[in-house]
């Protein structure tokens, strides 16, 4: 509610208010206790309403009403009132008397110290309200109030709380008092005042060690103190001693600046110093002055603050004080605390603001300013700053924060231009200002200018008077060498400049013109680098400047001046000791005078002096000495040629000196550092030489001089120097600078060899940084653009050379432990600097050489003859490796095409070669070596345009389009490159010649291998894009490509590489199906993991699957299972073919992905088919030269119907071959019987688990039937066999098909085609019905004439026509089968004794079967076919071979109701059981001849003749049972009836069998012979 009144006061209506005012004023003192959360509200709704001059009465009125007289107010209530007082001080006021009137009487009686701040704090307000009050009287309403209507109440008050109040231990509420107490002061009688101070000052000071916040005393220390100078300052007089020494270390106490509070209580402390200095400035100063003499940097610092407050703020009081404080301040100009001087330096500021610095010591300051801008900051300094305690001040802080102090008075300050000028000249020389010239000279130059512009009196200086300033000749020495090194000190080359131009008048007259001509071209041009950014030439500056110097030394043209000049110069030789930069660029200027002048003994005097002061150990000294000297010898070459060659006589050597010469007069590093020094004086001294007499002089004066010296160097300066030397010789000798091509160096080659040696010799760490490499490349560089060309074999050593020795070099300094030990933190970050910027340079010369070498041979064989030292490098697993040689190549390139003009007939035939290099680069983990590489690339296609006729400036949009991957490849995702090479790779697909695809495609294999990851993926995306874009172009190459990928895939380390390489293979398939499978086929079993791999990744693609399911499959059908050979006496040998085998394989790797399931069931009826042919063509493979590890035919096969079943899905399909032992039956392949049944296993599993897929099975094995080979033929027949047996699933349409396609192989050659033939013909007899009437004469047929089949050699096709017949028999009707009962039964005799136990078994069964038809029509001819054959079952019903007797006892139990016997049929019902474990034969067969002879007496004779005919069996069993049941049959015979029997046949034919070679059948012929006793 309050913010909504504070922003509508103006629309709030009288009554509202009213209303609003009583409901505040009645919530504030509804209750006596103390609720801040709705009474603070009350509250400050009552002050937002009290605000306004028209309600401020009634909320006075409201709040007095709840404050009657002589009762203790509600805290809120006194509160409220202090706060309106203190916002609405015109309304308050006038009712203030009556407020503080009802306060007073209660003050004793408040003994809460919550309700005691409350009044307290209201006090204060009250008396703050009534001085704002009357300060501006004229806006009060009243102005008849004054000061003196409160002092009475005021001090009353001021008693009560001063006195008691004070002594609580409430410090809050001490606080209250002693904020009110100031306040209260300024409203109390000056008797009063003077009667409260010897308390009130003391009692103030004794709180600050009480409080740690000492901001409300000190305010309130201030407020009093005011008061008292305003009333009577003499009050305070006694107390000022103490209040100073109070007061001055609370002053001297840091200021908190993260504390506003602290930074107020400083503020008010310096108030009171300076409230006190109005009265009392000598006692003040005169006391602040005797601190500074303290040796404690606090107190100095809290002084001198002070003293800045008091200079900037009490002016008039400290007018006669200036003098005092200039001369008492001189005592701080030798301070060493960076602190202290820095507030010292403030208070110069105000001083010089104030004028004190133009009384006598006011030089000194200035002084101190320019020594601190002086001061040195380290490296470590400007490193540690940002660390730094606030309170701490660096010399950097300090230097800068002076540097500005004098710029400051120069420009602001106008009365000190007296003070400054020409005093800021006496800087300019002594060398410990160098630093400060920056600030001297921007200010001194300031000044000048300023002067020379409005022609002051004072500008023209009189060198004799005022003598502590240069003269001109010092002044232009100083001068030009700081302008040499214009980023010195901070910048001060155009401060420097600006200076030489002003005071031009001064220093010669004959030179302001040039100088105001030529200075502000060379500021404007140090301010629009500096404003660039661009990196800083110093030599082209120091060209400059000393092109400045020369042309002065011109215009003057006076020798005398000239040689004065160079006398001062030499002079000044020693303020550069400990800057050799500056000694450097002086020795130049030395030299630029050495060349005008001509003054021979001033030539030789400074010779002379260059060599006395040069430091042999610095080199850059060093340089500067040997420029002076080249510069010299440009105009008095001889001169400078002998003194080389007298300090190389003199000081070259170690002379012996001392008692009998056992002392060297200098130590050998002496000797190589004079070396170092003279070999590089030989070099520039060359360079500079006259070019008329340089080619005369380069062999017999230069290099005799110096040759002696190339061998054995051991100083690395002496070679680095020897290298430059060589340098300068041969830029000395190039054409351009001889302005000649005639010239031929015959010592090139020589120099070549030394640079090179010293190259090898260099070591490849950065433990030691030098820079010996990169010199000896940039001379190796100089000496190759002499004439004439190098030779190959000299190439190749240069180049090979220098890209060894660089790109070995590691990518940052190494540093050991004990090699660190000890530095600082800036000097090991400048150790680093160092090696990186050495590095920099030698790859930066070595990439210089490079395109040196090819300008020489612009072809492509000089570029290849530089890239093949480069490519080993740019595949490096070391990072900095691969971008150094990028880089190189980027620039090789852009050499190469800045200076290609290709001829008529030329082609660029590395291009191929050399994008496939370059392109795994693009994908780098290094963002450089991707720029880089895709620049090159860039480059490789615009250098291919030019080759084809394109001109420099034509532009191709696809080739520009490049520049765009490049900034897309700075994103280090994997998704943005591989868009960008991605994009790179259709580009270069559209741009690249078809001659060059091919070395394209073969060299980026390489890339596939690449060290990093990500560049081995970026090749496999350009090598994928490449086979999509154009890898129908490859026909003749895709064999051999295929067979690289795949070689390639075993050394891919990267699983993103080797998954996106398959997809290539898979991508080129699609251009070249039949070549990939083929040369997939070729690759040896078993197959590698990569050709597995190759395999399902085609598998991937639905699409290639398909069409690699057609071109397999027709491979598969066309192919010979097997090559076939007879060997003369052995069986015929089959062995595989490898293509059957390779495309099973194929087909089981293929059928493992998941992605052609769909495709599987599509074509499960084709592939199911294929591969049960394959199995049967491998049922007759021998194998012998199979390899240990190599699959048989017959698992690669069944392998490959495994993996089929899976990915169709047929699990129960294969579980229900697994469950029958199909898969062993097929391993064993060599039993055909097994082999079989696994087929009709597979049959019938097809039918009952994909019904649907029988017909189209059929309609792919119905061909197979009339296959060239047998193995082929047998599975398809026995697939048949059973599919019949199967009924088709009731298909009698297929039914009828494959009872014409089996009843067509009747006749094949192979009897088990013929058998399987009769297998299935005989299972028609499952389907029954009309089909099988309608076959039934047809299958009959077949079965006889099955069973007549000669060549059946194992009685296959006999034992299944037996057992089709035995079938059928059971399903047809006795009329189908009467015409050819007895025929059958005659054709089943012979089978009886066959000696195949199953086809004798099947036999046995048939003839039980063929009983069902013997009791009709066709019963007596059937009933003689049981007599003839029942000897034959009575025989074999005791064979060895059970399933023979079984057989025996079941046909035995069906012919025995025919006989007509009812006891022989009982007999055989009951004995003759199947699953009757033990039949006692003997006593059977007995039994069984009484009742024959009671039963069937008439063929007693029938029957025995039939035994003795089994007395020759082949089967000692049978001769047996046939002895023992003549036996049984004779013996039993009644006398009556033996005479039917021919005894003596019988019986000699027993005695024969006394003779066989078995002992049981002797035994049994014995025991029947017994039996005949009685004959």
């Amino acid at each position: 509610m309050e913010n909504i009144v504070k922003e509508s006061i103006d629309l709030i209506t009288p009554d509202l208010a009213s209303f609003l005012i009583k409901l505040s004023s009645d919530e504030l003192t509804q209750t006596r206790d103390v609720v801040p959360e709705w009474q603070t509200a009350a509250s400050c709704l009552l002050v937002a309403l009290g605000r306004k001059r028209e309600f401020g009465a009634q909320v006075m009125d409201a709040l007095l009403s709840k404050f009657p007289s002589g009762t203790v107010p509600h805290f809120f209530v006194v509160q409220t009132l202090g706060i309106l007082a203190a916002e609405n001080a015109f309304g308050v006021v006038p009712r203030l008397k009556d407020v503080i009137s009802r306060m007073l009487p209660v003050l004793a009686s408040v003994k809460h110290d919550n309700l005691r701040w409350a009044f307290c704090s209201s006090m204060g307000k009250f008396c703050d309200a009534i001085l704002d009050y009357l300060a501006n009287m004229d806006k009060a309403t009243d102005k008849s109030i004054t000061a003196e209507m409160y002092y009475g109440e005021i001090y009353s008050a001021f008693d009560v709380m001063f006195n008691v109040w004070l002594l609580t231990k409430e410090a809050k509420l001490r606080l209250a008092i002693v904020e009110a107490v100031g306040s209260m002061t300024h409203l109390m009688s000056t008797e009063r005042l003077a009667e409260v101070t010897p308390k009130l000052i003391p009692t103030l000071s004794m709180l600050y060690r009480k409080h740690n916040e000492h901001y409300f005393i000190t305010n309130s220390l201030c407020m009093c103190l005011d008061a008292i100078q305003k009333k009577n300052a003499s009050i305070l007089d006694p107390q000022l001693d103490v209040l100073l020494s109070n007061l001055h270390p609370l002053a001297c106490v840091p200021i908190d600046f993260g504390n506003p509070v602290t930074i107020k209580n400083h503020n008010e402390l310096l108030r009171c110093f300076n409230v006190m200095a109005k009265s009392y400035s000598d006692r003040v100063v005169g006391f602040m002055l005797n601190k500074l003499e303290v040796r404690d940097e606090r107190s100095r610092i809290g002084t001198l603050d002070v003293l800045k407050h008091l200079i900037n703020s009490t002016d008039d009081k400290m007018e006669d004080k200036k003098a005092l404080v200039v001369s008492g301040l001189k005592i701080l100009l030798s301070e060493t605390n960076n602190q202290v001087k820095k507030i010292l330096a403030q208070v110069v500021i105000a001083m010089a603001h104030h004028e004190y610095l133009g009384l006598e010591g006011g030089h000194l300051m200035i002084e101190f300013i320019v020594r601190q801008c002086a001061l040195p900051v380290s490296a470590d300094e400007r490193q540690q700053a940002a660390g730094l305690d606030s309170e701490m001040v660096t010399n950097g802080q300090l230097k800068q924060m002076c540097d500005n102090v004098l710029q400051l008075l120069t420009n602001t300050v106008e009365h000190m231009e007296s003070v400054l000028w020409p005093y800021l000249l006496e800087c300019l020389a002594p060398p410990p200002y160098t630093e400060a010239l920056t600030a001297v000279c921007r200010s001194a130059a300031h000044l000048a200018s300023k002067k020379r512009d409005t022609e002051d009196e004072d500008y023209e200086l009189d060198y004799d008077i005022l003598v502590n300033v240069p003269k001109p000749h010092a002044m232009i020495s100083r001068l030009l060498v700081m302008a040499g090194h214009p980023f010195g000190s901070g910048g001060r080359g155009v401060h420097v400049l600006n200076l030489l131009m002003a005071l031009g008048p001064n220093l010669q007259e004959n030179v302001v013109e040039l100088w105001d001509a030529i200075i502000p071209k060379l500021t404007q041009f140090l301010e629009d680098n500096m404003a660039s950014g661009k990196e800083w030439n110093q030599k082209r500056w120091e060209d400059m400047v000393l092109k400045l110097l020369s042309k002065t030394l011109e215009e003057v043209d006076d020798e005398e001046w000239i040689c004065g000049l160079g006398y001062e110069m030499g002079g000044q030789i020693s303020l550069y000791s400990g800057h050799p930069n500056e000694k450097n660029f002086l020795f130049k200027c030395i030299g630029v005078v050495l060349r005008k002048c001509t003054s021979r003994q001033f030539i030789q005097d400074h010779l002379n002096l260059l060599f006395a002061t040069v430091d042999h150990s610095n080199q850059t000294e060093r340089e500067g000495c040997a420029m002076a000297l080249g510069f010299c010898a440009a105009s008095h070459l001889d001169s400078a040629v002998e003194k080389l060659q007298q300090v190389a006589k003199d000081d070259m050597v170690r002379k012996s000196v001392g008692f009998l010469g056992l002392m060297k007069d200098k130590s050998e590093a002496d000797v190589e550092r004079v070396k170092s020094t003279v070999m590089l004086c030989y070099g520039q001294v060359t360079f500079f030489a006259p070019v008329g007499l340089i080619t005369s002089r380069i062999e017999v004066n230069i290099l005799r001089s110096i040759n002696p010296h190339f061998a054995n160097v051991k100083d690395t300066s002496v070679k680095q120097n020897l290298i430059r030397t060589v340098d300068l010789i041969g830029k000395s000798l190039h054409p351009n600078h001889l302005q000649t091509t005639d010239f031929v160096f015959q010592k090139r080659g020589d120099l070549l060899v030394h640079m090179q040696n010293y190259i090898k010799g260099e070591p490849t760490n950065l433990l030691i940084v030098r820079e010996t490499v990169s010199l000896a490349m940039n001379a190796c560089a100089t000496l190759v653009m002499l004439e004439p060309q190098l030779s190959e074999a000299e190439e190749f050593d240069l180049v090979k050379t220098c890209t060894d020795a660089v790109y070995h070099l590691p990518a940052g300094i190494v540093r050991d432990d004990k090699s660190s030990k000890g530095k600082t933190e800036a000097a090991r970050k400048e150790e680093v600097e160092a090696a990186d910027t050495i590095l920099k340079q030698t790859n930066e010369s070595m990439n210089k050489l490079l395109c040196e070498v090819l300008v020489k041979r612009v072809t492509p064989a000089g570029l290849e003859n530089i890239t093949k030292h480069l490519e080993p490098w740019m595949v490096s697993p070391t990072v900095h490796e691969r971008d150094r040689s990028v880089e190189t190549l980027l620039i090789v390139l852009n050499c190469y095409l800045d200076h290609l003009n290709p001829g008529e007939g030329t082609s660029f035939i590395n291009l191929g070669h050399l994008i496939a290099r370059v392109t795994p680069r693009c994908t780098d983990k290094l963002v450089t070596v991707r720029r880089n590489a895709i620049d090159s690339l860039q480059l490789l296609l615009r250098i291919e345009a030019r080759y084809h006729g394109a001109l420099p400036e034509t532009r191709d949009q696809l080739v520009d389009a490049v520049s765009l991957l490049r900034e897309r490849a700075d994103k280090d995702e994997p998704n943005a490159l591989f868009g960008v090479v991605n994009d790179m790779a259709k580009v270069l697909a559209k741009k690249l010649p078809a001659d060059q695809l091919k070395p394209f495609v073969y060299r980026l294999l390489d890339g596939l291998i690449d060290v990093e990851a990500h560049s081995s993926s970026g090749a496999c995306v350009v090598l994928n894009s490449f086979c999509r874009l154009r890898g129908g172009e490859l026909t003749d190459e895709v064999s051999n490509l295929v067979k690289e990928i795949i070689n390639q895939l075993d050394r891919i380390s990267s699983a993103q590489t080797h998954t996106g390489t398959l997809r290539s293979l898979r991508t080129l398939t699609h251009h070249h199906l039949n070549i990939v499978v083929t040369t997939l086929l070729d690759f040896p079993l078993p197959l590698a993991k990569h050709v597995v791999e190759t395999w399902q990744t085609i598998g991937q693609d639905k699409h290639l699957t398909n069409s690699s399911f057609d071109l397999l499959l027709d491979l598969l059908a066309r192919s010979m299972p097997y090559n076939e050979r007879d060997r003369q006496g052995q069986a015929t040998t089959r062995t595989p073919t490898p293509v059957p085998k390779a495309v099973t394989c194929a087909f089981a790797e293929i059928f493992r992905v998941e992605e052609v399931e769909s495709l599987v069931q599509e074509h499960f009826y084709r592939l199911f088919s294929a591969l049960l042919v394959r199995i049967g063509s491998c049922s007759v493979i021998t194998e012998t030269n199979r390899k240990p590890q190599e699959p048989t035919c017959s698992s690669c096969a069944m392998t490959a119907m495994k993996e089929l079943l899976i990915r169709a899905k047929q699990d129960a399909f294969l579980q229900s071959l697994t469950d029958s032992d199909v898969w062993t039956k097929w391993e064993s392949m060599s039993n055909k019987e097994t082999f079989a049944e696994g087929l009709t296993v597979c049959a019938k599993a097809l039918c009952d688990y994909t019904p649907d897929e029988v017909n189209k099975v059929i309609s792919c094995l119905t061909p197979v039937l009339s296959s060239l080979f047998e193995s082929q033929r047998v599975s398809a027949a026995a697939f048949f066999a059973e599919l019949i047996n199967q009924r088709c699933l009731g298909d009698m349409t297929q039914v009828e098909v494959l009872m014409n396609s089996l009843l067509g192989r009747l006749i094949d050659q192979s009897h088990i085609v013929r058998m399987l033939c009769v297998r299935g013909l005989g299972n028609i007899a499952s389907i029954g019905g009309d089909q099988l009437k309608r076959y039934s004469t047809t299958v009959l047929s077949a079965m006889m004439a099955g069973m007549d089949d000669k060549e059946d050699p194992e009685d296959f096709i006999t034992l299944e026509a037996m057992s089709g017949l035995s079938k059928i028999l059971g399903e047809i009707e006795e009329a189908q089968i009467r015409p050819i009962l007895i025929n059958i039964s005659l054709k089943i005799r012979p089978c009886f004794e066959k000696m195949k136990p199953g086809v004798r078994a099947a036999a046995f069964e048939l003839f039980g079967n063929l009983s069902r038809f013997g009791d009709g029509p066709s019963r007596a001819p059937f009933l003689e076919q049981i007599h003839t054959n029942l000897m034959s079952l009575l025989m074999h019903l005791n064979e060895e071979q059970p399933e023979v007797a079984l057989a025996c006892k079941k046909a035995l139990r069906k012919v025995s109701p025919l006989l007509g016997s009812t006891s022989v049929n009982d007999m055989f019902q009951k004995h003759l059981l199947e699953d009757a474990q033990l039949l006692h034969y003997g006593e059977f067969m007995n039994d069984l001849s009484r009742l024959i002879i009671i039963d069937f007496p008439d063929k007693v004779s029938f029957y025995t003749m039939g035994c003795v005919g089994f007395f020759k069996s082949v089967w000692k069993a049978i001769r047996s049972n046939a002895a023992m049941f003549v036996g049984f049959l004779l013996g039993n015979l009644p006398r009556q009836e033996r005479l039917v029997i021919s005894k003596e046949h019988v019986c000699g034919a027993l005695v024969l069998l006394l003779k066989d070679s078995t002992p049981i059948v002797r035994k049994k012929a014995g025991e029947a012979m017994s039996l005949l006793y009685d004959y």
